[in-house]
Protein backbone atom coordinates (compact mmCIF):
# COMPACT_ATOMS: atom_id res chain seq x y z
CA UNK A 1 0.00 0.00 0.00
CA UNK A 2 1.28 3.24 -0.92
CA UNK A 3 0.46 7.02 0.36
CA UNK A 4 1.97 9.46 -1.85
CA UNK A 5 1.72 13.19 -0.68
CA UNK A 6 3.79 13.79 -3.37
CA UNK A 7 1.99 13.14 -6.24
CA UNK A 8 -1.34 12.64 -3.92
CA UNK A 9 -2.68 9.45 -4.65
CA UNK A 10 -3.77 6.29 -2.44
CA UNK A 11 -2.97 2.82 -3.97
CA UNK A 12 -4.81 -0.02 -2.23
CA UNK A 13 -3.27 -3.39 -2.07
CA UNK A 14 -5.64 -6.16 -3.34
CA UNK A 15 -4.83 -9.52 -2.92
CA UNK A 16 -3.28 -11.79 -6.22
CA UNK A 17 -3.48 -8.69 -8.72
CA UNK A 18 -0.08 -7.81 -9.25
CA UNK A 19 -0.30 -5.57 -6.31
CA UNK A 20 3.57 -5.68 -5.34
CA UNK A 21 5.07 -5.78 -8.46
CA UNK A 22 2.78 -2.39 -8.48
CA UNK A 23 4.07 -0.95 -4.98
CA UNK A 24 8.19 -1.83 -6.24
CA UNK A 25 7.37 -0.12 -9.32
CA UNK A 26 5.69 3.04 -7.89
CA UNK A 27 7.68 3.65 -4.50
CA UNK A 28 10.68 4.62 -6.77
CA UNK A 29 8.63 7.88 -7.20
CA UNK A 30 7.70 8.35 -3.75
CA UNK A 31 9.33 11.27 -1.65
CA UNK A 32 10.42 11.21 1.92
CA UNK A 33 7.11 11.73 3.63
CA UNK A 34 5.13 9.54 1.68
CA UNK A 35 3.75 5.94 3.20
CA UNK A 36 5.32 2.71 1.53
CA UNK A 37 4.09 -0.56 3.48
CA UNK A 38 6.25 -3.42 4.14
CA UNK A 39 6.11 -6.94 1.17
CA UNK A 40 8.15 -10.01 1.08
CA UNK A 41 12.15 -9.97 2.23
CA UNK A 42 12.59 -11.46 -1.48
CA UNK A 43 10.88 -8.19 -2.95
CA UNK A 44 12.22 -5.88 -0.47
CA UNK A 45 15.68 -7.01 -2.11
CA UNK A 46 14.23 -5.70 -5.48
CA UNK A 47 13.23 -2.20 -4.25
CA UNK A 48 16.29 -1.80 -2.42
CA UNK A 49 18.17 -1.59 -5.89
CA UNK A 50 16.41 2.21 -6.29
CA UNK A 51 17.23 3.14 -2.66
CA UNK A 52 13.54 2.41 -1.94
CA UNK A 53 12.59 1.11 1.74
CA UNK A 54 9.58 1.20 3.31
CA UNK A 55 8.61 3.57 5.11
CA UNK A 56 6.24 5.80 7.68
CA UNK A 57 4.12 2.44 7.95
CA UNK A 58 3.70 2.73 11.61
CA UNK A 59 1.01 4.97 13.67
CA UNK A 60 1.39 5.29 17.21
CA UNK A 61 3.49 2.22 17.44
CA UNK A 62 1.19 0.26 15.25
CA UNK A 63 2.21 -1.20 11.77
CA UNK A 64 -0.54 -0.03 8.94
CA UNK A 65 -1.51 -3.43 7.17
CA UNK A 66 -0.31 -3.78 3.34
CA UNK A 67 -4.01 -4.60 2.61
CA UNK A 68 -5.13 -2.13 4.50
CA UNK A 69 -9.11 -1.55 3.46
CA UNK A 70 -10.25 1.69 2.11
CA UNK A 71 -12.04 2.21 5.90
CA UNK A 72 -9.29 1.56 7.68
CA UNK A 73 -7.01 4.18 5.16
CA UNK A 74 -9.41 6.47 5.42
CA UNK A 75 -9.50 6.67 9.26
CA UNK A 76 -5.83 6.75 8.87
CA UNK A 77 -5.38 10.00 6.91
CA UNK A 78 -8.59 11.66 7.70
CA UNK A 79 -11.56 13.45 5.10
CA UNK A 80 -9.31 15.82 3.57
CA UNK A 81 -6.84 13.19 2.40
CA UNK A 82 -9.10 10.94 1.57
CA UNK A 83 -11.59 13.42 -0.63
CA UNK A 84 -8.42 14.95 -2.53
CA UNK A 85 -5.93 12.25 -3.14
CA UNK A 86 -6.42 9.95 -6.66
CA UNK A 87 -7.29 6.62 -5.32
CA UNK A 88 -6.77 3.48 -7.07
CA UNK A 89 -6.60 -0.55 -6.77
CA UNK A 90 -7.09 -3.70 -9.64
CA UNK A 91 -8.88 -6.02 -9.23
CA UNK A 92 -9.10 -9.56 -11.16
CA UNK A 93 -11.08 -12.52 -12.90
CA UNK A 94 -12.02 -14.44 -9.45
CA UNK A 95 -11.59 -17.94 -11.70
CA UNK A 96 -8.49 -16.91 -12.48
CA UNK A 97 -7.57 -15.14 -9.17
CA UNK A 98 -8.73 -18.30 -7.03
CA UNK A 99 -5.88 -20.29 -8.93
CA UNK A 100 -3.33 -17.83 -8.17
CA UNK A 101 -3.74 -18.11 -4.91
CA UNK A 102 -4.36 -21.67 -4.41
CA UNK A 103 -0.49 -22.09 -5.84
CA UNK A 104 0.84 -19.09 -3.51
CA UNK A 105 -1.15 -20.46 -0.43
CA UNK A 106 -0.35 -24.26 -1.13
CA UNK A 107 3.50 -25.17 -1.09
CA UNK A 108 2.57 -28.73 -2.16
CA UNK A 109 -0.62 -29.02 -4.58
CA UNK A 110 0.34 -32.63 -4.51
CA UNK A 111 -0.63 -33.39 -1.27
CA UNK A 112 -3.71 -30.58 -1.19
CA UNK A 113 -6.46 -30.73 -3.85
CA UNK A 114 -7.58 -27.41 -5.64
CA UNK A 115 -11.18 -28.83 -4.21
CA UNK A 116 -9.36 -29.30 -0.98
CA UNK A 117 -8.04 -25.84 -1.00
CA UNK A 118 -11.68 -24.17 -1.64
CA UNK A 119 -13.41 -26.25 1.05
CA UNK A 120 -11.24 -25.06 3.73
CA UNK A 121 -11.21 -21.38 3.24
CA UNK A 122 -9.79 -20.46 -0.08
CA UNK A 123 -12.30 -18.08 -1.43
CA UNK A 124 -11.70 -15.67 1.34
CA UNK A 125 -7.79 -15.98 0.29
CA UNK A 126 -8.76 -14.13 -2.98
CA UNK A 127 -11.71 -12.00 -1.76
CA UNK A 128 -10.84 -8.34 -2.56
CA UNK A 129 -14.50 -6.48 -2.76
CA UNK A 130 -14.94 -5.27 0.33
CA UNK A 131 -11.55 -3.22 0.29
CA UNK A 132 -12.22 -0.75 -2.17
CA UNK A 133 -15.94 -0.35 -1.25
CA UNK A 134 -18.40 0.97 1.48
CA UNK A 135 -21.82 -0.13 1.58
CA UNK A 136 -21.21 -2.11 -1.45
CA UNK A 137 -20.67 0.66 -3.25
CA UNK A 138 -16.84 1.44 -4.90
CA UNK A 139 -14.88 4.05 -3.06
CA UNK A 140 -12.28 4.58 -5.86
CA UNK A 141 -11.36 6.72 -8.79
CA UNK A 142 -10.44 4.20 -10.66
CA UNK A 143 -10.65 0.00 -10.36
CA UNK A 144 -8.53 -1.28 -12.73
CA UNK A 145 -8.35 -4.31 -14.35
CA UNK A 146 -5.31 -7.23 -13.63
CA UNK A 147 -5.90 -8.39 -17.26
CA UNK A 148 -5.15 -4.92 -18.45
CA UNK A 149 -2.75 -3.95 -16.22
CA UNK A 150 0.19 -1.62 -17.81
CA UNK A 151 -2.89 0.01 -19.88
CA UNK A 152 -4.67 0.71 -16.58
CA UNK A 153 -2.07 1.89 -15.13
CA UNK A 154 -0.39 3.99 -17.43
CA UNK A 155 -3.72 5.52 -17.80
CA UNK A 156 -3.76 6.34 -13.81
CA UNK A 157 -0.49 7.72 -13.74
CA UNK A 158 -1.48 9.90 -16.57
CA UNK A 159 -4.07 10.79 -13.79
CA UNK A 160 -1.92 11.90 -11.16
CA UNK A 161 1.03 13.48 -13.32
CA UNK A 162 3.40 10.73 -12.04
CA UNK A 163 5.97 9.95 -15.15
CA UNK A 164 5.99 6.40 -14.69
CA UNK A 165 8.23 4.65 -17.22
CA UNK A 166 6.21 1.44 -17.83
CA UNK A 167 8.39 -0.97 -15.88
CA UNK A 168 6.63 -3.85 -13.57
CA UNK A 169 9.05 -6.42 -11.80
CA UNK A 170 7.79 -10.29 -11.59
CA UNK A 171 7.40 -10.47 -8.10
CA UNK A 172 5.97 -13.69 -6.57
CA UNK A 173 5.63 -14.59 -10.04
CA UNK A 174 6.88 -18.53 -9.43
CA UNK A 175 4.55 -20.07 -7.08
CA UNK A 176 1.98 -20.83 -10.05
CA UNK A 177 3.87 -23.88 -11.67
CA UNK A 178 1.04 -25.11 -13.28
CA UNK A 179 0.48 -22.53 -16.66
CA UNK A 180 -2.72 -24.30 -17.88
CA UNK A 181 -5.90 -22.01 -18.16
CA UNK A 182 -7.87 -21.64 -14.94
CA UNK A 183 -11.00 -23.40 -16.55
CA UNK A 184 -8.95 -26.55 -16.70
CA UNK A 185 -8.98 -26.38 -12.94
CA UNK A 186 -12.39 -26.25 -12.22
CA UNK A 187 -15.69 -28.90 -12.09
CA UNK A 188 -19.45 -27.47 -12.45
CA UNK A 189 -19.67 -27.22 -8.81
CA UNK A 190 -16.67 -25.44 -8.01
CA UNK A 191 -17.14 -22.95 -11.39
CA UNK A 192 -20.75 -22.37 -9.65
CA UNK A 193 -19.68 -21.44 -6.39
CA UNK A 194 -17.08 -19.24 -7.68
CA UNK A 195 -20.22 -16.88 -9.54
CA UNK A 196 -22.31 -16.83 -5.85
CA UNK A 197 -19.03 -15.92 -3.78
CA UNK A 198 -17.88 -13.43 -6.09
CA UNK A 199 -21.26 -12.08 -7.64
CA UNK A 200 -20.69 -8.66 -6.39
CA UNK A 201 -17.40 -7.81 -8.22
CA UNK A 202 -18.44 -10.02 -11.33
CA UNK A 203 -21.61 -8.26 -11.81
CA UNK A 204 -19.16 -5.00 -11.11
CA UNK A 205 -16.29 -5.80 -13.51
CA UNK A 206 -17.94 -7.95 -15.61
CA UNK A 207 -16.28 -11.35 -15.52
CA UNK A 208 -17.08 -14.31 -16.87
CA UNK A 209 -15.82 -17.60 -16.97
CA UNK A 210 -14.31 -18.38 -20.27
CA UNK A 211 -12.25 -21.10 -21.92
CA UNK A 212 -9.21 -20.59 -24.03
CA UNK A 213 -9.75 -19.14 -27.63
CA UNK A 214 -9.03 -21.81 -28.94
CA UNK A 215 -11.29 -24.19 -27.06
CA UNK A 216 -14.57 -21.87 -27.44
CA UNK A 217 -17.20 -23.21 -29.92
Amino acid sequence: MIISHKYKFIFLKTVKTAGTSIEISLSRYCGENDIITPISPVDEKIRAKFGKYPQNYKVDGKKISKHASARKIKDLVGEEIWNTYYKFCFDRNPWDKLISSYYYFVKNPKKVSFDKFLKEGGYNRAHNFHKYTTNNEPVVNYLGKYENLESDLKFICEQIGLPWDGWLPKAKGNFRKNKKHYSTHYNDQQKENVQKYFKKEIDLLGYKFQKPQTERE
